[in-house]
């Protein structure tokens, strides 16, 4: 999985990444896998889980502080497939427009195309799908957001990244307190929603594959508990237009409202 995420990566002449390692692999088997594939790796961490915002966080900072000249910054995973300049697209659209961020349409190991729910065939292997991603371009874009993402390096830094301090728990709301901080970033009077660009398209074999890590319940629990205490009620009412998914995140502000009054007896 990881050599095919390298091997795509490298067949494009942007090929920098930093690394958090949180895996099975030691850093110097790292570092000798990406050279071995091309990519100019940079890599953190000791193979310990620290979390999903914690380990991000810490690549952010480390463009900020050793890469300052970076203009974008994009996360991605090991489970995924690039095919060859995926980017241009999407770094086209934010050059063109005051988005802070955008991502691509991803396809899943089941042959989903996300956010279309369109169905195709999937390829037997990673060749397959490096023929097959750039023959689903297309024009336009979709309300919607998922990794990979690229971020526009100057608004990121503008809203801080992921605040830690908080976001204590290793999963959970991680994504959303980005999104609230890029919506306050621009205005709520412009409704900000994130989009995602239908002229490039990545393959992304596992979604939420953190689901079965231990304790889960718990580190959304403090999660949740984080992104309430750096936005607010507010914050969750600007989740539920962002996302469109009312239900959810009405029913938290609802949650707090009602713990609220609790307090107020």
């Amino acid at each position: 999985m990881t050599e095919n995420c390298l091997r795509s990566l490298a067949l494009s002449p942007e090929r920098s990444v930093i690394i958090y390692n949180q895996g099975c692999l030691a850093n110097e088997d790292l570092q000798q896998l990406t050279s071995q594939w091309g990519v100019d790796a940079h890599i953190l961490g000791d193979g310990h889980n620290i979390g999903i915002a914690q380990a991000r966080q810490a690549c952010f900072e480390y463009i900020w502080r050793e890469l300052p000249q970076t203009a974008w910054t994009s996360e991605i995973h090991v489970d995924m497939i690039f095919p060859a300049h995926w980017y241009a697209p999407l770094l086209r659209y934010l050059e063109t427009s005051q988005e802070p961020m955008i991502s691509p349409g991803i396809v899943t190991a089941g042959g989903v195309m996300q956010p279309l729910e369109e169905q195709i065939t999937v390829p037997a292997d990673m060749e397959g799908w490096l023929e097959l991603l750039p023959t689903l371009s297309r024009e336009g874009v979709v309300y919607g957001f998922v990794h990979p993402v690229i971020h526009h390096n100057e608004a990121l830094r503008a809203i801080g990244g992921y605040d830690i301090r908080l976001l204590k728990g290793k999963q959970g709301f991680e994504d959303d307190s980005l999104l609230v901080g890029y919506s306050y970033y621009i205005g709520t009077r412009q409704r900000w929603r994130p989009q995602i660009c239908l002229q490039s398209w990545v393959y992304h074999a596992t979604l939420a594959q953190r689901m079965s890590m231990p304790d889960k319940l718990d580190d959304f629990a403090r999660n949740e508990v984080g992104l309430v205490a750096q936005y607010g009620i507010q914050g969750l009412r600007e989740l539920a237009r962002v996302h469109d998914r009312p239900a959810t995140f009405l029913g938290l502000a609802q949650k707090y409202m009602s713990s609220q009054k609790g307090l107020d007896a």
